[in-house]
């Protein structure tokens, strides 16, 4: 049996109020909080206190006999592709904050993604406008094409440690350069970044690679080795994260099979 639900997604990070409704399709609108609805309050029960601006407002249909409807489906079909969206769309900590039906029903209520308050100067760098349309399409066609890259990266974004987050970034640039069962990955990596135009990063992403391959190779006297020198110490690895959101926005612009 076909049924529809509205669905809110309190987004977190954004510095300003959008200046009008942004509508991505015919299900999706991207709109301010309402206050008058006293939307604020919905977040409050689900215990998000953050200063939230904007909502994800979700026209969801699907089918009431699969069991993985609402949940988690509408995590998998729309939720997963906007959080990865907005991460790689600009500098900053943002993304959707939880998935909260707007009609309460039996045994049918929403969950949280993320509930930490961010700080004005961790949001999102770029306001969101008519541009994140045109950017949200071509996000989409990207995603279709390379969805464990994104998805990985927006993992790697709650990870703590370092180790982590080098094997997630190294999984993100073998999912969008590697072809598949290609065991030569290193070298399809780095000219993989030269043509994307980063000929100054290839040194940075060699690095990486090699810190991963200790890693994973259980190399613990490399290990301690590379930590003990100069070169990979916290600037390094945090400007190199901050790296994997410009190669995947780079991808975004040009993807490719």
């Amino acid at each position: 049996m076909k049924k529809k639900d509205k669905f809110l997604i309190p987004i977190y990070g954004l510095k300003n109020s959008l200046k009008e409704d942004i509508k991505l399709d015919n299900n999706l609108l991207l709109r301010n909080i309402n206050l008058l609805k006293k939307e604020h309050e919905l977040f409050e029960e689900y215990g998000l206190r953050a200063n939230y601006k904007a909502v994800l407002e979700v026209n969801y249909q699907y089918n009431s006999d699969n069991p993985s409807e609402p949940y988690p489906n509408i995590s998998l079909n729309i939720v997963n592709e906007f959080d990865s969206a907005l991460l790689v769309y600009g500098n900053g900590i943002v993304g959707a904050a939880g998935i909260l039906p707007v009609l309460k029903r039996t045994g049918f209520r929403g969950y949280i993604i993320y509930s930490s308050k961010t700080k004005y100067e961790e949001g999102l760098n770029k306001d969101i406008d008519e541009n994140f349309v045109y950017y949200y399409k071509k996000f989409l066609k990207a995603y279709s094409m390379r969805p464990m890259a994104f998805d990985v990266y927006r993992r790697s974004r709650d990870r703590f440690t370092n180790n982590d987050k080098t094997i997630d970034s190294c999984t993100v640039l073998e999912s969008i350069f590697v072809p598949r069962e290609e065991r030569s990955k290193k070298s399809f990596i780095l000219n993989g970044m030269k043509i994307l135009g980063f000929k100054e990063e290839v040194k940075v992403i060699d690095d990486l690679i090699e810190y991963r391959n200790a890693i994973i190779h259980a190399d613990i006297k490399k290990l301690h080795k590379l930590i003990s020198g100069s070169k990979y110490n916290y600037d390094w690895f945090e400007n190199t994260f901050k790296l994997m959101r410009k190669i995947l926005s780079r991808y975004v612009e040009a993807p490719w099979n």
